[in-house]
């Protein structure tokens, strides 16, 4: 999910008061790049085929949900130093899609780990920074973007897009 161009510049300014208020210091991920990180599909430097993107979203069409609004309240570092934004409390529409991604895109084969914590990446610092409640940032999430990032490059290519639309979350193995 991507934000708009006026939720980048408030989760840009609240970076900047993050890191003037803790002294943390790192590489910045470029607003062109800020995405909220759903479900991790895999590294590889190599791009994926776009079959192997097809398959994904086709999969992942499975998922409906209707626009809904996205806020987050907390920051915190995840490890390898990457400070990151997470809903905290009242995030159960971005967790439930979450958990719906890795219910569509794990082979059934494969081992389900338990899912991560959806989350926007802001900057990599080696300085860990604990949780912290921040003013809320909030915007209306449209689409669903498979983003594929090239490990150490700092490259984000959005290689698909899949909308919400729908009355209700309907997410397959998820019971609410």
């Amino acid at each position: 999910m991507i934000p708009d161009e006026k939720t980048v510049e408030a989760i840009c300014s609240e970076r900047r008061k993050l890191c003037e208020k803790t002294g943390l210091t790192g590489a910045d991920v470029l607003p062109e790049h800020l995405h909220v990180t759903l479900w991790h599909v895999g590294d590889d430097i190599v791009p994926p085929t776009s079959g192997e993107i097809d398959a994904l979203i086709q999969r992942a069409c499975d998922v409906e949900a209707p626009p809904f609004q996205i806020c987050f309240r907390r920051a915190k570092s995840l490890g390898r130093g990457a400070l990151v934004l997470y809903g905290g409390k009242g995030s159960a529409d971005l967790e439930a899609i979450s958990i719906g991604l890795r219910n569509v895109l794990v082979r059934p084969d494969a081992e389900k780990k338990p899912p991560s914590v959806p989350h926007m990446t802001l900057l990599r610092s080696e300085t860990i920074l604990p949780p912290r409640a921040i003013k809320p940032i909030a915007w209306t999430a449209r689409e669903i973007v498979l983003v594929h990032s090239l490990l150490g490059k700092g490259i984000h290519r959005h290689v698909g897009r899949l909308p919400l639309r729908g009355r209700q979350l309907s997410l397959p193995g998820f019971d609410f």
